[in-house]
C-alpha cells in the first residue's frame, strides 16, 4: 500500500549534488616527486542530481552497492556534508548549517561506529544526552522508560558497554540516539554484523517507532530482511543516480515479474515434465523450486498438482537479494 501523500514532508531535496576533487599521481616516490609539480586535478561524482522525499511516518529503505552514494547522500541529509550543488530541507532547516535547533530535530546512527562510550554504563550515558540536549526532567524520564521497555534493555542499563555484545549495544546506541525525540532518524546499516536475534530484534524496535507517524526514518541496509521487513518504500541508488523510487510490489512489477514455486514431491517426477513450465532455480530431491512469469503461477502450480503425487507446494516471490542484483548488473549512465 503506497504511503498517504498527505503526510507532511519531513525531508525534501532537489537537484543534490556532491563532487569530490583530488590530485591524481603516479605509484612510487617518483610520482610523488612529479605530483608536487604537476599533478592531474580528477573528480568524481558521488551523488549527481537527485530528488529525494521523506514524509513524517515514512521508513524508506536506501539501498545501493558500495560506492553508490549512500552515505554521502546520508551526511548531506544530516548536514555532515555541504553538497556542491541543490537544495535541501529538512523540517525547515538547512542542514549544513549545523544549528543547534536543528540538531535537535535528527539523529544519525551508524552501524560501523559506536557513538557510546566505553568504560560507561548506558545509564549514565542517557543522562550525559539528557545534558547535551537539554531534555526537561520529566520528558527525559517518560522518553526513556518507553524507549528502554521498546529495546528490552532494562536489565543492562548499569553494566558497563564492555561488557556488553554488539547487539546489546548497537540496542543502547539507538535509545541513546533517539531521547531528545528526534523527528528524522538516519540509519546506516544498523544491523551490521550483529546476529540472527538482535538483527530481528533492532528491527522491531524500529518498525515500532516509526508505526507512531510523527518520525521520518531513512534506512541503508545491504541486508535485504532489513529492507523487506520494515520498510515502507524502496529508493535504490546505483553510480550517483537514483534508478527506482517506489513500493516492493512496484519493485517486483517492473523488473522481474516472476514468482516461484516450491514443491515438495511425494513421489517421482519428471524433469522433462517441469522444464517446459519455467527455469528449474534448485533441485534438492525432494524439494524442487521452479521459476515462472508471474500469470502463468497459478496455472503452472495446478498443472503440477493434477500430473505428480505432491507432499506440499507454494507459489513464492522471487527473493529480493535477485532482483537487486539484477538492477546492480545493469549499466547505469
Amino acid at each position: 500500500m503506497p504511503f498517504p501523500s498527505t503526510a507532511p514532508l519531513a525531508v525534501s531535496a532537489r537537484n543534490l549534488t556532491m563532487t569530490y576533487w583530488f590530485h591524481e599521481k603516479s605509484p612510487g616516490l617518483s610520482g610523488a616527486l612529479k605530483a608536487l609539480f604537476r599533478s592531474r586535478k580528477k573528480c568524481i561524482q558521488a551523488v549527481q542530481a537527485i530528488d529525494f522525499d521523506l514524509r513524517a511516518g515514512e521508513l524508506v529503505g536506501f539501498i545501493g552497492p558500495n560506492g553508490a552514494g549512500k552515505t554521502t547522500t546520508l551526511k548531506m541529509l544530516s548536514g555532515i556534508l555541504c553538497p556542491t550543488a541543490g537544495t535541501i530541507d529538512v523540517l525547515g532547516h538547512v542542514p549544513h548549517r549545523r544549528e543547534k535547533a536543528f540538531l535537535k530535530t535528527i539523529a544519525f546512527v551508524a552501524g560501523q561506529r559506536n557513538r557510546l562510550f566505553w568504560d560507561l554504563p548506558a545509564e549514565e550515558y542517557f543522562h550525559f544526552c539528557r545534558v547535551v540536549y537539554e531534555i526537561p526532567e520529566e520528558r527525559y524520564a517518560a522518553a526513556k522508560r518507553r524507549l528502554v521497555d521498546m529495546a528490552d534493555i532494562g536489565d543492562i542499563l548499569s553494566v558497563p558497554q564492555r561488557k556488553l555484545s554488539a547487539g546489546q549495544r548497537k540496542r543502547c546506541e539507538l535509545v541513546a540516539a533517539l531521547l531528545h525525540d528526534p523527528r528524522v532518524i538516519f540509519l546506516d546499516e544498523p544491523t551490521n554484523a550483529l546476529d540472527l536475534v538482535n538483527a530481528r530484534k533492532l528491527r522491531e524496535f524500529i518498525r515500532a517507532k516509526a508505526r507512531d507517524g510523527r518520525h521520518g526514518i531513512i534506512l541503508t541496509s545491504h541486508n535485504m530482511a532489513d529492507i523487506s521487513e520494515v520498510c515502507d518504500r524502496l529508493v535504490i541508488i546505483h553510480s550517483g543516480k537514483i534508478v527506482f523510487n517506489g513500493s516492493l510490489a512496484s519493485l517486483y512489477e517492473r523488473f522481474l515479474p516472476r514468482k516461484q514455486i516450491k514443491i515438495l514431491f511425494d513421489g517421482p517426477w519428471a524433469r522433462d515434465e517441469l522444464a517446459p513450465l519455467g527455469d528449474l532455480v534448485r533441485v534438492d530431491a525432494p524439494e524442487v523450486v521452479l521459476e515462472v512469469e508471474a500469470a502463468a503461477a497459478a496455472r503452472a502450480a495446478a498443472f503440477i498438482c493434477s500430473r505428480f503425487s505432491i507432499r506440499d507446494i507454494a507459489i513464492m516471490e522471487v527473493p529480493l537479494e535477485k532482483i537487486i542484483e539484477s538492477i546492480y548488473a545493469q549499466p547505469h549512465r
